[in-house]
């Protein structure tokens, strides 16, 4: 057989102070989800407390029913920040090198979800731009045709073998004049 929930009785206020408002009272008042915000209140000075028996906290209705302009009013909690989309991450990356904490950091975003956009970004994009830089690949090139061949010629002066550094050399001695 299962009990029946136990509810909270309801405390009475000292004697001569049944006007007054517990904790619990108040917050349902000041439409709080809790008595933390009460006790808040009560340690920034905005309420003063009337101790009863065990130290219980009564509060004089008319202050609380004064701060309830002032509750209603109060500055709603931050507001969430700009949800990024995975293409506007993914923009991020490629505008300069950045890690997955500057994509936390720089975006705003959880570790887990900068994980997987960065995971995403390297399988997809970043081997393609490395690869296409170092192979000359003109797939989706904009550089000139000019320009494409003498960043080869700069490669090719990094050469182990120095016949060839020395014919890349002299080829860009020739563009030069």
């Amino acid at each position: 057989m299962t009990t029946p929930a136990t509810t909270r009785r309801a405390i009475r206020p000292p004697s001569g102070f049944e006007d007054h408002l517990c904790r619990r009272e108040a917050a349902a008042l000041l439409g709080f989800a809790s008595e933390f915000k009460v006790r808040q209140l009560e340690k920034e000075g905005r309420l003063r407390p009337i101790r009863g028996a065990m130290g219980s906290a009564w509060y004089p209705r008319r202050e609380v029913e004064a701060l309830r302009p002032a509750a209603a009013r109060a500055p709603s909690p931050p507001a969430a920040r700009l949800r990024w989309p995975d293409d506007a991450l993914i923009a991020l990356l490629r505008e300069k090198p950045r890690t997955v904490v500057d994509l936390v950091v720089d975006a705003g975003i959880p570790i887990a979800r900068a994980e997987r956009v960065y995971r995403f970004w390297q399988a997809h994009e970043a081997p393609r731009a490395s690869t296409a830089a170092d192979t000359g690949s003109e797939a989706r090139e904009r550089r000139s045709g000019e320009r494409i061949e003498h960043d080869a010629l700069v490669r090719q002066l990094r050469d182990a073998d120095p016949r060839i550094r020395a014919a890349a050399f002299e080829r860009l001695k020739a563009q030069r004049r």
